[in-house]
């Protein structure tokens, strides 16, 4: 039998506490993990941010992290078991667009 990932897709631009938070919650409670990088336009390229992600869980065999192309939109079926992943408030209110602006204000100072 195939073994089953959770896949969590994103940009990741940077890759934060929040989506740390996320797979490791996975990953702590033995479920593997396919981290797949959106290849778009981001202040880190997208083998740059693989490359990051890889090293942040090297040596954690159930945690993969691909490449793909942007996408649109995610389409699944019904009924078909998948789900949304419900985070505490601490880790909904992180924002990498937050965290980019900082970067931005360090780089003008």
């Amino acid at each position: 039998m195939n073994t089953k990932y959770t896949l969590f897709i994103g940009r990741f631009d940077p890759f934060h506490k929040g989506h740390k938070y996320i797979v490791d919650s996975f990953v702590n409670n033995g479920k593997p993990v396919c981290i797949a990088v959106r290849d778009c336009e981001a202040h880190i390229s997208s083998d740059d941010r693989v490359k990051i992600i890889k090293l942040i869980y090297k040596g954690i065999a159930s945690v993969k992290v691909i490449s793909i192309p942007d996408i649109e939109m995610v389409a699944v079926g019904r009924n078909v078991g998948y789900s949304i992943v419900e985070v505490p408030e601490h880790i909904k209110t992180i924002s990498a667009t937050k965290i980019r602006k900082r970067w931005k204000k360090l780089k003008s100072s």
